[in-house]
């Protein structure tokens, strides 16, 4: 029987609910004859629900190879486990440590702007990261490079014609906290879970937003390729199609 709150669940997660890819669990026989290490971990909240996630790491590098989950639980559980099984699908542990509960939830959003898990989800979807915190401590002693695959950012959503309606008017500062607050919900995420950093310097006449990378952007090649390409998408898909990003 589904819950009252399953009509508030976003279209692209009711679909990943019905088609569970990751449910099942690795022996330690199976993680032997693979060549990998066996990480588990199990959070059980006071509701007696419970949630295990099985990881197979390469021990060589820490990257998770493959990712199974069980849940006993209602179908938030069920679906936070099945997302977060997701996204750590062929990320090192160290980023696997950095999901957050708003990344799982922007995975799987229809809209940027609307919430994909309702708010009777929320305990769930920390029961799952405290579950993601129990694997990686089985971890800690392999090691990983630092350099590696930077996370796409999503930008899977089409753009708002001609941009926000009179933006070319807005006060400047009204533009600034604008800007602000896309790059917060919509890219900080991807970039911290491979433990680098945006900041928003400014935004000049002509249109030019200034940015500055921290932590492993500064020496991302991707910080000047792929990612600049993402976040300036986004901004003028989001914003306005007369944006230009530049890295100071």
């Amino acid at each position: 029987m589904r819950p009252f709150y399953w009509e508030l669940f976003a279209k692209k997660l009711k679909e990943k609910i019905d088609r569970l890819g990751y449910v099942g669990f690795f022996s330690m026989q199976e993680a032997q004859e693979k060549n990998m290490r066996l990480a588990t971990g199990r959070e059980t909240n006071s509701l007696k629900e419970e949630v295990c996630l099985y990881w197979l790491v390469d021990e060589s590098d820490g990257v998770i190879a493959d990712a199974k989950f069980q849940a006993f639980g209602p179908i938030g559980l069920i679906a936070a486990a099945e997302i977060v099984s997701e996204l750590v699908l062929r990320k090192n542990y160290d980023q696997a440590s950095r999901i957050s509960a708003d990344l799982l939830d922007q995975h799987v959003r229809d809209r940027k702007d609307l919430p994909a898990f309702p708010k009777e989800c929320a305990g769930y979807l920390n029961q799952v990261l405290s579950a993601v915190d129990r694997a990686v401590q089985h971890c800690l002693d392999i090691p990983f490079a630092v350099s590696y695959d930077t996370t796409p950012i999503e930008v899977d959503f089409g753009e708002i014609p001609g941009g926000i309606p009179g933006w070319e008017e807005f006060p400047h500062q009204q533009k600034i906290k604008i800007i602000e607050e896309v790059i917060d919900k919509e890219i900080r995420p991807y970039i911290e879970l491979d433990a680098g950093g945006v900041q928003l310097i400014g935004l000049n006449q002509v249109n030019e937003v200034l940015i500055s990378y921290q932590g492993s952007c500064t020496t991302c090649h991707s910080s000047t390729g792929s990612t600049l390409s993402a976040i300036q998408k986004i901004l003028k898909s989001r914003v306005h199609p007369n944006l230009i990003v530049t890295p100071q």
